[in-house]
This record gives C-alpha cells, structure tokens and sequence, in this order.
C-alpha cells in the first residue's frame, strides 16, 4: 500500500488473474480518497468500452443518478451505432470501388476484358526493359456480325459475341488476356506466343472455334473472322495506341486479301501510310473543289443524235493533272468519303447540263452511276431531286445507272423498292455492267429497268468470236422481246458497231465515238457533232 501511495497521480498498469479466465492487464491512475486513509484506484479494463458493458452485463441501473458514469453508458450507445453505421458506409464504398474498377476494366456483356484494360496492359508490357521478350497482339474481327443481328436479331448477336469470347479464353495462358474492343471487335494479348508458324496455326484454330455454328429460335447462326497479327518487344512500338494501330493494318491486309490471318510487315506498314497520305490529299482535293465531271457521248447510231452523256468523275490535281477513279476510287470508298466526291461531282455536271439546254443544245439525258450505299440511303432520292431543282432541271433529265454487281435478287425488297421510288419519281433506270453479275435475269424481273448496258467484256472482239458473238445476239434478243433498250458500252473499232447493229443494237458508246471529256472539251464535240454518223465516223 505504501508503495502505491508513492505512485499517487500517476499512471498504473496492473495485471490480474480472473477466476477461470486468462491474466488480465488493467490501466488506470492511484488517487488519494477523501478520508485520506484509502486509496482509490480509477482503473481502465484495457478494453473497448462495448466489451467492457457486455462482459459485466452493465445497465443504466448500475449507475448512480449523481454517477457522472452514465454519460459514457450513453455515449457509447451513440459510438455504437456511429461505428456501425460506419462500417455499413465503408463496405459499401469498398463495394462501389470494386464496381466501379469492374466497370472501368471489364466488357459487360462478355465479361473478359474491354478496351482500356487492354490498353492498360499494353502499356505496362511496352515500358518493360527489353530483354528480348517477344509479344504478340492478335485483332479479330468478326465478318457477317452485321447479318446475324439484321436477321435473327440482337440477342443472336451476343450469343455469337460470347462464343467469341470463351473461344478466345480457351486459347489464353495464366499471363495473356483476351479482350473486347467494341462492336464484334476483338483483340488477344499473348504474353509468351508461339513461334510464327505455330501461331499462324494458333490462330487458325481460333477463327474455326469462333466459326462454330450456334442454334437460336431454331436457326443456325454462324459468322467467319479475319485476324491481323503483330509481334513486338517492349519499346519497340511508341505507346499501346500504335500498336493496335498496326494490328488493324493487319487485319485489314487479312480482310482484303480474304486471307484470314495475316502478320503485319514493313510493306503493309508502308502501303497504310501511303493510303494515309493519300486521303488526306483527297480531303485537300474536296475543300479545293478539284473534283469534276467529265461526259461521254451515248450515240443513237439510227438517228446519229446524242441520247445522252454519261458522267464519270475525275481529279484536277495540280501536279499531277487530271486523274482517273482508278486512283482514287478504292481509297475514297475505304475512307467513306466518295459520297462527298460524287455529290461535287454531281452538282458541277447539273450546273452545265441546265446550261447546255438552255443554249438549246439536245443532248437527251445526263447518266449517273448509282451504288448500292445510294439505294440503301433514305435520303438520297430526296438529295438528288433538290440538287435537280437547284439547277433547274426534274428528275426526267436523268438516268441512272445501276451496277449489276449490286446483285439484285428477289429477296432484296430494299433495294428493289428504292427502284420503284425513284422511277415513280420520274428518273429513268438503267441496268450498267449487264452479264457479269449472278443475277441478271432476276433483276430484269424485279427492277423497273428501260436499258441495259452491255459490258465490255461482251463487246471487245465479238466481231472475231463466234461464241461471243452468239452470247451478244442471244441478250439482244431477249432484251428486245422484254421492250428494253440495250446499249453496248466501250466499242472501240467499226467492225464491233456494225456487228452490234447487224443484232439489233442501235445505242452505243465507246472511244470510238469519244472518250470521256471535260465540260469545255465536250461542248465543242457537241458543237462539231452531225446527225450523219457515216460522215463524221467514217
């Protein structure tokens, strides 16, 4: 006892052994009573102050009204409920977080990794130390996707998305990761691929695992897949960007080279940058209008009158002069912007055609080639006609000429009802290329056409080949006991005209006659042009 009073005011830790129980260890302070004879001991149990209430069973009962005590009983019933309550609130953050990173890194619906998780990762890879490691980046891409959700619907679709996905998964190691871009875009980084030659085979498994054929509502549904492929090393490649980049340009090469799977090379590289270039100079090329109409003579060979002019797009450039589509036609349709030439293009032909007649010249009607993008697009008969107007002609100024290879069939309705549209609104209808697609006879059934375009590959040499010729005769026949129009495009020599006209044909054109020509240079072949065809061709 002395030895504690000794330790009055200060702080005290004593142990104690409870009956039954583990040693306990109390802290607290030594205070003189007020008989100064006692000593009292204001001791903490070393404990939570709700385990210290919960082991002794305490109530308000235990507490004296003057026991300033009790305001702990009834503070800690407010920390209680505080601390539960803060607890509820944390896990429920910490659940949020987890979403919300599952969000941030995961695809939804096919729950493998989406596209920032993949860039993430590839940038991590690309900022390792380069010890030689090889890497491989495989891009997919589904190629009848767009089908399988116009016919069977979407649900269709994702089942198809998520057998992509578990087939990926399967070919994937504890370090790679296969994931999804967007769309029926995917991609599969392997951490330790395969030699060349047994990825390429790799990936051909892959592309037959996504092939399989799914059953929904009682159909089977199946797509194809097209892989681009690039290997690379850590720092070889600037950031995660370029890389899927190059993947892409791999995947292209495989799409239009129907090769399935391809490697990036330095050539694919070279052949995008140079297509990169390229539509940018066609971009240049549309904001400096130097897209123009060039006109080619349709001849009536009977009459010797001009039936009208075909329009064909060309390029005004300044150093390299004026240049054919074949240079940039594929580019520009790649790049989706041959709908702007072709508009530029359009409107400069009206502008001179609407001249041309008001000068009095009879040219008969202007034809313009149609694409199955223009068929498809709600819009475009709706553009066209107020293009006519602004220019000052109707629609029965025009022809259009539709390419065969749109491949007409009887279970196109869209396509075919566009055609009625646009013959109801007075365009005349032409059927271009005539013999060279897989469904000539049911376009002749289905579409409102009035002419049709021998192709050139049925005209260049008939008057030297037999079968050919007996090909020639047996469409021109046809095509008269239908009431059509037929006219043989790309004649070049007398003997191919008069073969044609000894069949029936009276509607040509071709080099013989005139090559295509600018808007100057055709309004002076119309000035010299005589109806006496045998006078001025002879």
């Amino acid at each position: 006892m002395a030895d504690i009073r000794e330790r009055l005011g200060t702080k005290l830790v004593l142990r104690a052994h409870l009956q039954g129980g583990a040693p306990r260890q109390f802290r607290g302070f030594a205070l003189a009573a007020a008989d100064e004879e006692g000593i009292f001991l204001d001791l903490s149990f070393g404990l939570h102050l709700s385990q210290v209430v919960e082991r002794f069973g305490l109530t308000e009962a235990d507490f004296k009204p003057n026991d300033f005590s009790i305001d702990l009983f009834y503070s800690f019933e407010a920390q209680r409920t505080l601390l539960e309550d803060s607890q509820k609130m944390a896990t429920a953050l910490k659940t949020a977080k987890i979403e919300a990173e599952k969000k941030a890194s995961q695809d939804p619906l096919t729950e493998i990794a989406n596209r920032g998780a993949l860039h993430r990762r590839l940038e991590d890879v690309l900022q390792l130390p380069d010890r030689g490691q090889l890497f491989a980046l495989l891009h997919i891409d589904l190629d009848e996707f767009k089908s399988i959700n116009d016919n069977f619907g979407h649900s269709a679709g994702d089942m198809i998305l998520l057998q992509t996905a578990e087939a990926m998964t399967s070919f994937c190691g504890p370090n790679d990761l296969p994931a999804r871009l967007g769309g029926d875009e995917f991609a599969l980084f392997l951490a330790e691929p395969p030699d060349k030659e047994e990825l390429h085979a790799m990936a051909l498994r892959l592309l037959n695992a996504i092939a399989m054929p799914i059953r929904y509502n009682g159909h089977s549904c199946q797509v194809t897949a097209s892989i681009g492929v690039v290997l690379f090393h850590p720092g070889q490649v600037q950031n995660a960007d370029r890389l899927i980049a190059h993947s892409d340009i791999a995947l292209y090469d495989a799409k239009t080279t129907r090769s399935s799977v391809k490697l990036l090379s330095k050539e694919m590289i070279r052949r995008h940058e140079e297509t990169s270039r390229l539509i940018s100079l066609i971009e240049r090329g549309l904001k400096l209008s130097q897209f123009v109409p060039y006109f080619q003579p349709q001849i009536d060979s009977v009459t010797g009158r001009v039936r009208g002019l075909e329009v064909v797009a060309r390029w005004q450039t300044e150093k390299e002069g004026v240049l054919p589509p074949a240079r940039f036609l594929e580019t520009a349709t790649r790049a989706n912007i041959m709908s702007e030439i072709d508009q530029q293009v359009r409107c400069k032909a009206f502008t001179h055609f609407a001249q041309w007649k008001s000068d009095g010249t009879d040219i008969g009607k202007l034809s313009l080639n149609v694409t199955a993008s223009n068929l498809r697009s709600e819009a475009f008969a709706a553009i066209l006609q107020t293009e006519l107007a602004d220019a000052g002609l109707t629609p029965g100024d025009i022809q259009l000429e539709l390419l065969e290879s749109i491949l007409f069939d009887q279970s196109d309705q869209e396509l075919i009802a566009q055609c009625r549209n646009l013959e109801q609104a007075g365009f005349a209808l032409a059927l271009d290329d005539f013999g060279t697609g897989h469904s000539s006879i049911a376009t002749l059934i289905e579409t409102p056409v009035a002419t049709l375009k021998i192709d050139r590959s049925f005209v260049s040499g008939l008057d030297r080949n037999p079968k050919m010729q007996r090909i020639a005769g047996a469409m021109l026949a046809m095509a008269q006991n239908m009431g059509l129009d037929v006219l043989a495009e790309d004649v070049e020599t007398r003997e191919e005209l008069e073969f044609l006209e000894n069949c029936g044909c009276r509607l040509f054109q071709g080099f013989y006659f005139s090559p295509p020509l600018g808007a100057v240079e055709i309004r002076k072949w119309l000035d010299v042009w005589a109806p006496d065809l045998k006078r001025v061709t002879a």
